[in-house]
């Protein structure tokens, strides 16, 4: 395994600092979101089914989204895509924040997840083709993401707790994307330069020819527990358990700030055991502590919360370095993983609304524990196939037409495959 890659993370000699910028907002989006479920619900005139549906037609458009993201960071670099997708996606928050009529709102969410979905892939691109010869490092540079939700659920909190809509939230997550767009799109980020001119929407081929359908079903289920967590979660305590604003918020802001301390912590320490051991507690760990969150009382169940966001917080990045070991231009890879990622979070609002409505909400947060131990013992599944059938790691990977950009001194960067 290479060495701590120290110029990296701070930026000096591979600029992955707009990068980091980017996982911070994607990140304050995300929490400010989670928080604030109750009252898009209200404004969208939904039920828990409908908004389960509305989220799951815009997830789906954002799988699309990282589908063909991943073949366009190939074919053009990273920069200009995630500068386009940054340009998008800020201008769909203003939007969002701006439409006042039902419709005009779920049209306006629904486009802005799917360049959401754009500005993920191209992120996860850029810091896998740094990090994922270093899985511990690309787990600790995740924590971005969980910090900057951490900061985004808080300053929702604040601004519902003094009357104040969520609105000011998507203008001033807009604000910042448009901050990045000129940032991004000079820097020199890894992977920028175009690659090879690879098919758009191959990804059951991609996934077929390196032997990672299972991590990426295992990659799908995984985010399907971390949406679900952070969302209904939240939910959950705000509405069943009469928990209020206060502790929903406060919850989610722990669970967030859990998740970044673990990915900082144990990141480091999964890597040194490898991809699978860390995915399997990571895995094993939220799956108790969304029981937990279903059945105890109020304050322990927003332990469980707590729980849950950190265990599952290292499984994201691990299957990604997992998937992406050993390639210089991770773009397709990453785009084909966390599309079936997107998958997840678009079946995961989806079956919790509909069991929701069915059987009660504590029903559908069963139906995320129980996904949470298929991921756990994936990897178990995943060695006994490699076992049979022989090792990918020995399998010879295609370069690109283009390297990654050095990391320190004459070393080329690792290559990786990439959400939230």
């Amino acid at each position: 395994m290479a060495g701590r890659p120290k110029r990296i993370l701070l930026g000096r000699t591979v600029a992955l600092r707009p990068v980091a910028a980017t996982f911070s907002l994607f990140g304050a989006f995300w929490g400010g979101w989670a928080v604030a479920a109750v009252d898009l619900e209200r404004a969208l005139r939904l039920s828990h089914a409908g908004y389960g549906l509305l989220l799951a037609a815009a997830l789906a458009g954002a799988a699309g989204a990282n589908a063909v993201g991943g073949a366009l960071a190939e074919r053009r670099g990273t920069a200009p895509v995630l500068s386009a997708a940054l340009a998008a996606w800020a201008g769909l928050l203003v939007a969002s924040a701006l439409a006042r009529a039902p419709g005009l709102l779920t049209a306006a969410l629904v486009l802005t997840v799917v360049a959401g979905g754009l500005v993920d892939v191209a992120m996860n691109v850029a810091a896998t083709a740094a990090l994922a010869g270093s899985p511990g490092e690309l787990v600790r540079f995740h924590a971005r993401f969980n910090a900057g939700a951490a900061i985004g659920a808080g300053a929702m909190g604040v601004l519902l707790a003094s009357g104040a809509s969520w609105r000011w939230g998507w203008l001033a997550a807009g604000t910042g994307a448009a901050a990045l767009v000129a940032v991004c799109g000079r820097a020199t980020l890894p992977a920028s330069g175009p690659g090879e001119p690879i098919r758009f929407l191959d990804t059951v081929g991609v996934l077929r020819r390196e032997a990672l359908v299972l991590v990426a079903i295992a990659f799908g289920a995984g985010a399907m527990v971390e949406g679900g967590v952070d969302l209904w979660g939240v939910l959950y305590l705000r509405t069943h358990l009469s928990a209020g604003l206060a502790i929903g918020a406060t919850s989610a802001v722990v669970g967030y700030l859990i998740a970044t301390v673990t990915r900082v912590v144990l990141g480091p320490a999964a890597g040194r055991r490898g991809p699978g051991a860390g995915v399997a507690a990571g895995a094993g760990t939220a799956a108790a502590g969304v029981v937990l969150l279903a059945f105890a009382p109020t304050w322990l169940a927003g332990a469980g919360l707590v729980l849950a966001a950190g265990g599952v917080s290292l499984c994201w990045p691990l299957l990604l370095a997992q998937a992406g070991t050993g390639r210089d231009r991770p773009a397709a890879i990453v785009g084909s993983v966390s599309a079936v990622g997107y998958i997840g979070l678009v079946l995961g609002p989806a079956m919790v609304g509909w069991v929701a409505a069915a059987a009660g909400l504590r029903a559908g947060l069963l139906l995320l524990a129980a996904a949470a131990l298929f991921v756990a013992v994936t990897p178990m599944l995943s060695a006994r196939r490699g076992a049979r059938h022989g090792s990918t790691e020995s399998r010879p990977v295609r370069a690109g037409a283009e390297s990654a950009v050095p990391v320190t001194g004459g070393e080329r960067s690792p290559q990786d495959g990439s959400t939230s």
